[in-house]
């Protein structure tokens, strides 16, 4: 283990820093870090030794001693540096609250999709709004679009409980009213308004003369109502009177030992129920709301018996649940905005209080957005406190990185010397390595013309392949065609029906229509084989009277020239290949030469030479 020696103004600087002097000012810290290269303790070889055996060093040290001393100096500035950069940070969370934190961070990130996902699921039960035929069946419509809306848009769920209470008049069925002026209680009190929620209540009338089978809804609303009757916003909750009384009142509606029973008992009366509430969280479908309220009740149980870190785990879990189930009224993410779990992290400060104040905004919660303002102008102190703290961060980095650009000067000086004599040895090794290059270069290029050459040789055989297929298909289409002639004329015949097989053989469609396959076939074969011949030909003929690059099928002339390319270059067998006249082939070949913008002598010799290396257009041998 280092041993630190108090006369060494270096290690002074540390014990300064250790856990008996926790907070060092930033004077003591330059003045430590400024003695560390300024003091009188040099290195040995840089002491004079009275001892008469030593060797006379004349004030110069060996290399191996000045880079030993140099290094040990940085060695300790950059330890000054580490120590001040993590000194005044709180107890480090666990890597289960990084992670959860992570999480969080992660689900935020897709909040935008989760709310566009809530307003389908909504507008798809508006559009059935349509389909109620009886005022009953409307009334559950509405009620059932206020009670989406209960978690994600405040006036919302006030507008449709209110139109859920409206029609419920009209019908003579009291629970179906008592179920729409709840709903319509529920949504007053999630967003605030007491005053009205208050109202609601007297004229829904007592508990004890509801039906047996509402009085549980009724007393989880009441509970409710109560519970934040005190608008307390502090994760330390702390129960109010109206909240005790309430559940003194209520609790025997609930079912005993339920989810809501356990979660009203901790919030009104301060009780814990840990493990009864862990066992119900292991139960229950996440996400989910439930999930969020139960999560939530354990993390104040935790932070009230003063375990922060199972606190904020929980609140960060019903955080989670409400941001996946598009809980705009969520107080999860604000009350994790007043813990010092992400002090030290201020980007994720106002990520969250940008959260809570859009969810305000959407949900129309006024008592919230009071206290958003609040939080926002604690996160904008502790900005300008952290600033601060980075500019004098900046100044001592400023200043360590100035003594270690000195220090570096000095040490690359010392290896520059020592450099000259290896400037030989790295010269021939770069003459080795560029002839190595320009080795490994040119075979790389080797192999790409190579792999272009097979690559061409292959897709060419691929061609044929086609082309041979091709042209017995066509022979047998042909063949097909004819015997279907031949079984026709016979049948016409035994018929007696002589004049008719006359006119067939009289007719041209046939061999129109015949001509028509054959030119196809020829056109898509050609240009398979030649897939730029249109692209070569108009690099022949003018501007103006230049080619479609894209078409598929060729023209006649076009047609003629392509035969050329294979070495057809008689008229007269052009038009017999063609089933053309030799006059017809001679008027394209002489319509073709007035186009040309390198001479009309020239175009028929450069065409028949469009794929050689005499032709104007011809490529490089491995292209071919």
């Amino acid at each position: 283990m280092l041993k630190l020696n108090p006369h060494r103004s270096a290690d002074r600087l540390l014990m300064l820093l250790d856990g008996n002097h926790r907070f060092p000012s930033i004077f003591h810290l330059l003045v430590g870090i400024l003695s560390i290269v300024f003091s009188r303790h040099n290195p040995p070889c840089l002491r004079q030794d009275n001892n008469p055996s030593a060797l006379p060093s004349n004030g110069i040290c060996t290399s191996t001693n000045n880079r030993w001393g140099l290094k040990l100096c940085l060695k300790r500035v950059w330890i000054a540096l580490l120590l001040f950069g993590t000194m005044g940070l709180s107890a480090k969370n666990s890597p289960q609250t990084l992670h959860l934190l992570d999480s969080l961070d992660g689900v935020l990130k897709q909040r935008k999709a989760i709310l566009n996902k809530k307003k389908v699921v909504i507008n798809d039960l508006k559009r059935g709004v349509h389909e109620a035929s009886t005022s009953g069946a409307l009334t559950l419509k509405y009620e059932q679009i206020a009670t989406e809306y209960l978690h994600f848009n405040g006036d919302s769920a006030i507008a449709y409980a209110q139109k859920a209470v409206e029609t419920a008049r009209n019908v003579q069925e009291r629970k179906l009213f008592l179920s729409a002026q709840l709903t319509l209680l529920q949504a007053y009190t999630r967003q605030g308004a007491m005053g009205k929620a208050y109202e609601l209540m007297g004229q829904i009338g007592d508990i004890a003369q509801f039906p047996p089978d509402m009085c549980e809804l009724y007393a989880n609303i009441l509970l409710d109502f109560y519970m934040r009757l005190s608008g307390n916003n502090s994760i330390k909750y702390h129960p109010n009177p109206d909240a005790k009384a309430a559940w003194k009142a209520y609790s025997r509606y609930l079912i005993p030992h339920s989810a809501d029973y356990y979660y009203y008992q901790t919030i009104c009366l301060s009780q814990h129920y840990e493990p009864q509430l862990e066992a119900i969280l292991k139960r229950v479908s996440q996400p989910s709301f439930l999930a969020a309220k139960l999560y939530f009740a354990l993390a104040v149980q935790y932070m009230q018996r003063g375990n922060r870190e199972k606190g904020y785990q929980n609140l960060l879990l019903s955080a989670i649940n409400d941001v996946q189930m598009a809980n705009t009224e969520m107080m999860s993410l604000l009350y994790l905005l007043q813990t010092p779990l992400i002090e030290c992290n201020l980007h994720r400060a106002y990520s969250y209080m940008q959260v809570c104040a859009d969810n305000a905004i959407r949900y129309h919660d006024m008592q919230r957005a009071l206290k958003i303002v609040e939080i926002q102008s604690t996160i904008n102190k502790r900005l300008e406190e952290q600033r601060q703290q980075q500019i004098t961060i900046l100044i001592v980095v400023a200043i360590l990185f100035f003594v270690a650009l000195i220090v570096s000067l000095i040490e690359s000086f010392i290896i520059a010397s020592r450099g000259k004599k290896l400037k030989k040895v790295i010269e021939k090794l770069k003459i080795s390595y560029q002839k190595q290059s320009e080795l490994t270069e040119e075979q790389q290029r080797f192999c790409q013309q190579l792999q272009a050459v097979n690559n061409r040789i292959s897709n060419r055989a691929h061609v044929y392949r086609q082309d041979f297929l091709n042209v017995y298909r066509l022979i047998s289409t042909y063949i097909s065609i004819e015997k279907n002639i031949q079984k026709e004329v016979v049948n016409l015949l035994k018929v007696h029906q002589i004049n008719k097989v006359m006119r067939m053989f009289d007719s041209h469609e046939y061999i129109e229509e015949q001509l028509k396959q054959f030119y196809t076939h020829f056109d898509h074969a050609f240009l398979r084989m030649y897939p730029d011949y249109i692209r070569r030909i108009n690099r022949l003929i003018k501007v103006e009277n230049r080619f479609d690059e894209q078409r598929e099928n060729l023209t006649t002339a076009l047609r003629v020239y392509a035969l050329m390319v294979l070495g057809v270059t008689d008229s007269v067998r052009i038009a017999a290949f063609l089933h053309l006249s030799s006059q017809t082939v001679y008027n394209y070949r002489l319509k073709m030469r007035r186009f040309p913008a390198i001479g009309e002598k020239a175009f028929d010799e450069a065409v028949c030479h469009l794929y050689d290396h005499k032709g104007v257009a011809d490529e490089s041998p491995f292209e071919r």
